[in-house]
């Protein structure tokens, strides 16, 4: 392969890693690891047992069947991402380190459940981030890979930006098969809203006859939809011990077509072909402990075997690893009204680093995250919650491909404030349990500590 040809694949792929990876997301690749605050502040454990709607929605619906009471939770995050690209050619005093001017991002986290009298089915409805954010480096002439001109003569780069919001709406329901398995199933509708500018991922074309190369932007399109779905089941080991899993399918999405121009004006249009990554997930909760829950999640995200991601450089994909991801979760009932929340996520690192620069525009590098949160039960209806959420820095470097004799290094952390209200409505499942029992871990007097911790009762079929 010529030189050129080696620089069209890995500049063609770089915009791969900024497709559907915003800066803003913390851990796990391009997938956020949870939504609002109450499941935020877990660092999203809630495969085996869910705090709120939110979190039952997230990563598997048939925890549904394990909330106490109707509700809606209204939150979201603000997220800010500190990145730095730096770039340099050996041997030639050309290096640069450039910062971006990504700015403060905004997550929704938004979910109903409703827990008919009676029932053996929950419903639930989600309205959440599967992930957004953006980067904006400057042209910067002593940074290779943001100069006026590329390293390499051939190719026009100079400043680099890219913004990302994806969507997800989430119509779920769970079904009580037994008073200890549960099983639930959620469709899911994708939205995803992008611009670039240069689009990498586009054919770079010389129309003007100079001898440099020019990418054209990704910024005149209009929103593109997709979907998959979710599914999962619950089951309860012990009246303290609940254990989950949940699958989420491959999210298809209709292909990206932008409108553009070459260097001399006249129009074309070009697209390409993307899916996210099937996702499994196993939980564990026990809720033994008076006033303590502990949660566990371990998934596996598979990059590999997705449209774009997975596929080689050569093709023009971004070469990325399926991943490991591991979350903790605890939360403490300080008093009847306050609750403490605390979590951490670990997760492998699905970008090569021979492949770094196919990430400028979507540095998804962080792997270790803590979390920490609290709630407030203002009365028996109304619940008001915030969470903190630090990704540490990590950084990546390496070639950008063995033949360009480039290295590049990218540095990233991040800091994202949660917030979020529960309100709760309709009578609680449970008869003898009070109105947030679930939440607080702590039965009435007159209720055993298994009895209060037991699933809720199969209703009874009709003329029984």
């Amino acid at each position: 392969m010529c030189r050129y040809a080696v620089w069209l694949a890995v500049l063609s792929a770089s915009a791969a890693g900024a497709i559907l990876t915003p800066s803003a997301a913390r851990g796990q690749g391009l997938i956020l690891p949870s939504t609002g605050a109450v499941n935020g502040s877990m660092a999203g454990a809630s495969t085996g047992y869910a705090l709120d709607a939110a979190g039952a929605m997230y990563w598997n619906p048939a925890t549904l069947s394990r909330l106490q009471q109707s509700e809606v939770v209204i939150g979201g995050a603000l997220p800010y991402a500190d990145i730095y690209l730096n770039s340099g050619i050996p041997g030639t005093g050309l290096s640069g380190r450039t910062r971006s001017d990504s700015g403060i991002g905004l997550l929704t986290g938004t979910a109903l459940a409703y827990l008919p009298e009676n029932s053996r089915v929950s419903y639930g409805l989600g309205l959440y981030s599967l992930g957004g954010g953006a980067v904006n480096y400057p042209g910067d002439p002593t940074n290779p890979l943001l100069s006026p001109v590329g390293p390499r003569g051939q190719f026009v780069l100079g400043p680099s930006a890219a913004t990302a919001s994806f969507i997800a709406v989430v119509p779920g329901a769970s079904y009580q098969v037994t008073d200890r398995l549960a099983v639930g199933f959620a469709p899911m509708i994708d939205i995803a809203i992008t611009s670039f500018d240069p689009a990498f991922f586009g054919p770079p074309n010389d129309a003007n006859g100079d001898g440099l190369r020019s990418f054209p932007t990704g910024s005149h399109s209009r929103p593109f939809w997709g979907g998959g779905f979710r599914a999962g089941l619950v089951y309860s080991v012990t009246p303290t011990l609940d254990v989950g899993f949940g699958y989420t399918s491959q999210q298809w999405f209709e292909r990206w077509v932008y409108n553009t121009r070459d260097e001399v004006g006249n129009p074309f249009r070009f697209g390409i072909s993307v899916t996210l990554p099937a996702i499994y997930s196993w939980g564990v909760t026990y809720r033994g402990i008076d006033r303590l829950t502990l949660s566990a999640d371990l998934r596996y995200i598979d990059y590999q075997n997705t449209q774009l991601y997975g596929e080689p450089v050569s093709a023009g994909g971004a070469g990325w690893q399926s991943v490991f991801a591991a979350a903790v979760g605890a939360q403490y009932q300080v008093t009847d009204k306050l609750a403490s929340r605390f979590g951490y996520v670990y997760n492998d690192n699905p970008i090569p680093e021979t492949l770094t620069l196919l990430n400028t525009q979507g540095p998804a590098i962080t792997q270790h995250t803590l979390t920490f949160g609290f709630g407030y039960r203002y009365n028996e209806w109304l619940e008001l919650s915030g969470g903190y959420a630090k990704g540490f820095h990590n950084s990546i470097s390496g070639p950008v491909a063995q033949r360009t004799g480039i290295g590049t290094k990218l540095d990233v952390e991040s800091d994202t404030f949660q917030f979020g209200i529960t309100v709760k409505f309709g009578p609680p499942r449970q008869r003898s349990r009070p109105a947030c029992t679930e939440c607080y871990n702590a039965p009435p007097a007159d209720v055993s500590r298994a009895e209060a911790n037991a699933p809720p009762p199969i209703p009874s079929a009709p003329g029984s």
